[in-house]
């Protein structure tokens, strides 16, 4: 296969992969495969099951205890294929109050309220009326940014323990 940038020979191999691509910086898929140019170094990661990768880091972000980062809040809206305009009328805020949780670096920024409906939004994808918000509690210590590995199985995508 030759590069798209200098039409250099790619060479594949199975390694680790930072998935920058999908806004969040702490995000590593374990044994895929990974096309690298010879000539310019330019990568490119063949992600299997692109859906089925995203379903899981939506699930484990909803899960988590800690508080959501900007960056998790993003990705997580982009999941519910929602523009900010969209999820901000969706939950009854500004649209300006979206980007705030969306962009400042203060993971406090999003209230626990919204922060629990966008989990239960995120995990039941049903009407507003039938969440039991009681089952999703956060803690009160910082969030830490916390390294998430992912690993490709014969049965799917799936969370590596990180150690």
């Amino acid at each position: 296969m030759k590069c798209r940038k200098c039409d250099g020979e790619m060479v594949t191999a199975v390694e680790n992969y930072k998935y920058d691509a999908s806004g969040l910086d702490n995000l590593t898929l374990v044994g895929i495969e990974v096309r690298r140019c010879q000539n310019c170094g330019e990568r490119e990661a063949l992600i299997p099951r692109l859906d089925e990768l995203h379903r899981v880091v939506e699930v484990a972000l909803a899960v988590k205890r800690e508080r959501l980062l900007p960056q998790e809040i993003r990705f997580l809206r982009k999941g519910l294929g929602l523009s900010s305009l969209e999820f901000a009328k969706k939950i009854g805020v500004d649209p300006a109050t979206v980007s705030r949780w969306e962009n400042i670096e203060s993971p406090l920024a999003m209230g626990k309220s919204a922060e629990r409906l966008m989990r239960y939004m995120v995990l039941h994808d049903e009407p507003v009326q039938s969440y039991a918000l009681e089952d999703l509690a956060v803690e009160e210590p910082q969030p830490k940014r916390q390294p998430r590995r992912l690993a490709i199985t014969p049965k799917g995508w799936c969370q590596e323990a990180v150690a």
